[in-house]
């Protein structure tokens, strides 16, 4: 007889994610390893004393585990705000920074701007990506406390660090730059002329219903194997979306984006537009994500099956 125990093929039926297989080959080789170490065993009684001794010293651990997790908890808050914050920050600053239509003669096309802004949010999401996600849109925020990738306390920090952010990188860069070049209406996001309101708002609701599309994407189990351009892609459908839209409605997708230059220039013309659509955005794109796209992991009955097995094995006689 073979010492080896034969895996049974996944059946995509019944097993869903490369997790649950991990987690029952491992669950196979804790009950090989304990068959072979139950001959050892003097009686079940001995076994029985491991096994409380085993607990108490998790219980212990657990303990302590809570008294550090209690200080990381507090100190994990402060370093996403902060992420949140200079993030946000380098976006205003970085990006409309790029917006200046003095800087070219004669001035550039609207193009170069939105790859200005996309090659930022590349460069933002490379140094703060793995600290808080760089998320640095309250749209994009909303949809992960929706999908409860963050608890609302946590949304809320990163809300209030986002607008923050924002308001400190454009303060900054009008203190800055050329003040002939700081004229009304720089860098703030504004409808065409030629569009209605209600156009607008519907441009702005679908960009953003986009974005949030894009990032359910990226954050869908079945995508995690591709996350090594996710800056890069970030950055270009930002440029792509800018290209496309930014005539129009200046592209804002971002509520903090819009909120800075309007409350630090006083001009809030319109600005409804731009707290509306991205948060109805956020929320019809997490919605068709949802429904449309998303699946739902099955129950793995055999998990369950081998945490028994294991359970009743250091209690039975060799």
């Amino acid at each position: 007889m073979s010492g080896t125990v034969e895996v049974p093929e996944a059946n995509n039926s019944k097993i869903s994610t490369h997790e649950v297989l991990l987690q029952v080959k491992a669950l196979q080789e804790i009950r090989k390893s304990l068959r072979k170490t139950t001959f050892n065993m003097k009686t079940p009684l001995t076994a029985a004393k491991d096994v409380e001794g085993l607990k108490k010293e998790c219980q212990d651990d657990d303990k302590k585990e809570t008294w550090f997790r209690k200080r990381d908890t507090r100190k994990h808050y402060f370093t996403n705000f902060m992420s949140e914050l200079l993030g946000t920050a380098l976006l205003m600053f970085l990006g409309c920074m790029g917006c200046a239509p003095q800087a070219d003669n004669p001035p550039a096309s609207h193009y170069l701007p939105s790859l200005s802004f996309g090659l930022v949010v590349l460069l933002i999401i490379q140094i703060f990506g793995h600290i808080s996600g760089a998320h640095l849109n309250p749209a994009v925020t909303l949809s992960t406390v929706i999908f409860k990738m963050l608890s609302p306390a946590m949304g809320a920090v990163y809300i209030m660090a986002q607008f923050l952010g924002a308001t400190f990188g454009f303060a900054l860069l009008k203190v800055l730059m050329p003040q002939e070049w700081v004229v009304p209406g720089f860098c703030a996001t504004k409808p065409h002329a030629k569009s209605t309101a209600m156009q607008s708002l519907a441009i702005e609701t679908i960009i953003t219903c986009v974005l949030i599309l894009v990032c359910c994407g990226v954050w869908d189990k079945r995508n995690a194997h591709k996350q090594d351009s996710t800056p890069a892609r970030f950055g270009f459908i930002i440029a792509a979306i800018a290209m496309v839209a930014g005539p129009i409605t200046g592209a804002s997708m971002n509520t903090a984006r819009s909120f800075a230059p309007a409350v630090l220039e006083g001009d809030y013309s319109n600005q409804w537009i731009y707290w509306l659509g991205p948060t109805v955005g956020a929320i019809i794109g997490c919605g068709l994500y949802s429904v449309l796209f998303a699946y739902e992991e099955e129950k793995v009955e055999a998990i369950e099956t081998e945490l028994e097995e294991v359970s009743h094995m250091v209690t039975e006689k060799p």
